[in-house]
């Protein structure tokens, strides 16, 4: 039973870094030296831990926003010659998108791509190209394959039986 108590007081100690210092939980676990699944696990069998472990995720998603904020905000650093050096630019863009990559998979309802499927063009009329199809179905008379000249034998109707 020890082994519980102390896998679980491990485990909140991971979640308390988590939040404390904003990190992942795999550099949390790996600082109090437990495998991130012996972690989730001990999350699985403890509601309490696991409302925890939510805000921890959650703290650590808005440390991720800060951080797409300060990148953004902060001044390029200048060359001797006072250019802009387009390394560092480049740099910078990276970690901006990455963290922003990362934020629209931890949380996509926040902060993910929306994508409008609302239709509002009326031009097409569902109906109408219903109608079109059908009356073009009138003109079909029989669509149904012919096999075989009927009243030969092997073509179609089966002859007498010898």
């Amino acid at each position: 039973m020890s082994a519980v108590i102390d896998r679980d007081s491990i485990a909140q100690s991971v979640v308390e870094t988590m939040i404390g210092q904003g990190i992942s939980l795999r550099k949390a676990s790996a600082r109090h030296q437990i495998s991130p699944q012996t972690f989730l696990r001990a999350v699985a069998a403890n509601p309490a831990l696991a409302e925890q472990y939510d805000r921890a995720r959650v703290a650590l998603i808005d440390r991720l926003a800060d951080e797409v904020l300060e990148l953004a905000d902060a001044p390029v650093p200048t060359l001797d010659n006072g250019a802009t050096d387009n390394g560092l630019v480049r740099q910078r863009q990276l970690q901006v998108d990455t963290r922003k990559w990362f934020l629209s998979k931890l949380a996509p309802k926040i902060y993910g791509d929306r994508l409008d499927v609302q239709v509002s063009d009326t031009r097409i009329s569902i109906t109408g190209a219903l109608q079109a199809a059908q009356a073009r179905l009138v003109d079909v008379v029989d669509v149904t394959p012919r096999l075989g000249v009927q009243g030969e034998p092997g073509r179609g109707e089966a002859g007498p039986a010898d």
